[in-house]
């Protein structure tokens, strides 16, 4: 499996959350899925809200590509502290790929057991995610303050 996440901001913290659930995920969901023939990319957007940029899921059958594309306006984000937006991306994240992998089954990949290692990889991770739905809720306990401080 091919994991990757990459952003496309103009502003608020997303592109440096986005970077911790990058440092905390792609390299052992790579390694853990070697075996799945799938590319999952993941972008997470946080752009003005007169782009009128809108979240999708898209599949491409011949390049087997899943295409999860989250966008988030930055008026919205930037009244926002920095924790509040990684449990709002947090769970955004979540929802966006259970509804891809209920909409599209890959062979070697069972829904659950994914949800589950992603889980468990947060776990080991020093970033831990605001998440609904009974996932545990951490965080950087080495950034509290800057998750605490508004984003200016």
């Amino acid at each position: 499996m091919d994991f990757s996440i990459v952003t496309d901001t103009a502003g608020a913290r997303v592109a440096e959350l986005a970077s911790e659930l990058r440092n905390a995920l792609v390299s052992k969901i790579k390694s853990k899925y070697c075996n799945v023939d799938v590319s999952i990319g993941i972008a997470f957007r946080c752009l003005p809200e007169s782009y009128r940029r809108k979240s999708f899921i898209r599949y491409n059958k011949k390049d087997n590509y899943l295409t999860i594309d989250i966008a988030v306006t930055v008026e919205e984000y930037e009244k926002m502290y920095k924790v509040e937006q990684r449990y709002h991306l947090g769970n955004l994240f979540l929802e966006f790929l259970n509804t891809a992998l209920e909409k599209h089954n890959f062979e070697g990949l069972e829904k659950e057991m994914f949800i589950n290692d992603l889980n468990a990889f947060w776990d080991d991770s020093e970033v831990v995610l605001f998440l609904e739905k009974g996932i545990n809720v951490h965080f950087n306990k080495s950034k509290l303050s800057d998750d605490l401080r508004p984003n200016i």
